[in-house]
């Protein structure tokens, strides 16, 4: 009788993970995956007729790209605990720097509402995110303190 109330409450607390995990995922059902969900990252240049964007994370250098005003770049990856995508935005030899996604970020769960999708307008006084309840970039951010190693890894 025993072992019968331990396979049934086995089978309950299973039962009650998977619900929990299926309804922490709900706010999630536009974004690709269960677990680690793919996100997809927009730069959109809202400061002028060319800026060069170049985005990396502690394993990736997705290399520079150049931006017409009002033209976009995008990247997706696969989130995992520790996700960090970094972006330095130049013009006009101006060079400034911007988290694109971190995990730990308040951010992250704005872009998660978004359907696991930033979308960053960046303009001269900074990255501004996509809020999807004001359908605007209206949650802006000054640039990145400039830090030596950033610097450097920027180049």
């Amino acid at each position: 009788m025993d072992s019968k109330r331990i396979t049934i409450g086995a089978y309950t607390t299973v039962v009650t993970v998977f619900v929990i995990l299926l309804c922490a995922n709900s706010n999630q059902a536009k974004c690709k995956g269960f677990v680690f969900p793919r996100y997809t990252i927009e730069i959109l240049n809202g400061i002028g007729p060319e800026i060069c964007v170049r985005c990396k994370s502690k394993d990736d250098d997705l290399g520079r790209h150049y931006l017409t005003l009002y033209q976009a770049y995008y990247f997706s990856f696969r989130v995992s605990f520790l996700t960090l995508f970094y972006c330095s935005a130049s013009w006009n030899g101006r060079t400034e720097y911007f988290d694109a996604y971190n995990v730990r970020s308040e951010d992250s769960i704005f872009c998660r509402e978004h359907g696991c999708r930033c979308s960053w307008k960046l303009t001269p006084d900074g990255p501004c995110l996509f809020i999807e309840a004001s359908g605007k970039h209206d949650r802006c951010h000054p640039w990145k303190p400039k830090d030596e190693n950033i610097v450097e890894l920027a180049r």
